[in-house]
């Protein structure tokens, strides 16, 4: 109901509100109305706009490739950016989660699962979602900004498995360091993970530039001496139990078992009964 509605209904029958104070009334609340609209406005604008380093742009030029994006109505359109924005606005306060990668995503998810439960419960809007980021990180890497291309396909890949162990029933649970290593992906598995994703050419010139850049894992010792734990992923040892956890040598996997062995039996577990329920 508009200001001027809202006044109009509230002094409607009463005697003491004389015809040109009322009109007066209304002009007022009109303009204030005009006004509390305008600054909604302006702060809806600046929140985006302080997002918008992280998901680039929501309002796609029909000009440019949309790389794969699409938009499968306009109410499900607006819930779904809402609803980025929103869980990006979680993702990114450190005073509630930190600086911890897993704990934000999860953090964000329990943020915004009471409000956005359509979305979350909603295979089509979630792909949706999963659409934007892939559109936003193919935008990132076309304008040389890697590390911003690294953080959406982050989380593209976050609501990738999400779909996979909530909906198509196809893994056990989150794959944690998967997540990690496209965080911190080289510039070639970046690239390949888009190109598989998006339906255009886009990307083919920029793949034939980096395909020669090695492939590199993250080493889950610790105390892996290498330069940023970093090895090439080709030659790494994976462990063969919860098949979670990668390492660049022998006697890095050995000295992180005492760290790694919690973590091993529940996740070797939740495999099992997986893979167990698979076969029934």
């Amino acid at each position: 109901m508009s200001g001027v509605g809202a006044l109009i209904f509230a002094t409607k029958g009463s005697e003491m509100v004389s015809k040109k104070r009322a009109q007066g009334k209304a002009r007022k609340a009109a303009k204030a109305a005009k006004a509390e609209a305008k600054k909604k406005e302006d702060s809806e604008q600046q929140g985006e706009a302080t997002l918008e380093a992280q998901i680039g742009r929501m309002q796609i030029n029909d000009a440019v490739c949309q790389h794969g994006d699409y938009y499968p109505s306009k109410a499900d359109e607006r819930i779904v950016t809402e609803f980025i924005y929103a869980y990006l606005a979680e993702y990114n306060d450190e005073n509630k989660w930190g600086i911890d990668l897993a704990t934000a995503l999860k953090g964000a998810y329990k943020a915004t699962i009471g409000k956005y439960a359509a979305v979350w419960g909603n295979l089509d809007k979630l792909e949706f979602v999963i659409s934007r980021f892939v559109f936003v990180a193919t935008r990132y890497v076309l304008n040389g900004d890697i590390p911003q291309a690294c953080i959406n396909v982050t989380i593209a890949n976050y609501f990738e498995q999400f779909i996979a162990c909530t909906f198509r029933n196809s893994q056990p649970s989150i794959d944690g360091p998967k997540i990690f290593e496209l965080h911190d992906a080289d510039v070639h598995t970046l690239v390949s993970y888009l190109k598989k994703r998006i339906p255009c050419k886009c990307l083919d010139k920029k793949y034939k530039e980096v395909k020669h850049v090695k492939k590199m894992g993250e080493c889950c010792n610790p105390c892996c001496s290498l330069p940023e734990r970093r090895a090439e992923r080709s030659k790494m040892l994976y462990c063969t139990r919860c098949r979670r956890a990668f390492y660049c040598s022998r006697e890095c996997q050995k000295a992180a078992w005492k760290i790694h062995k919690t973590f091993c039996d529940k996740n070797s577990a939740i495999q099992a009964n997986f893979d167990a329920n698979k076969k029934k």
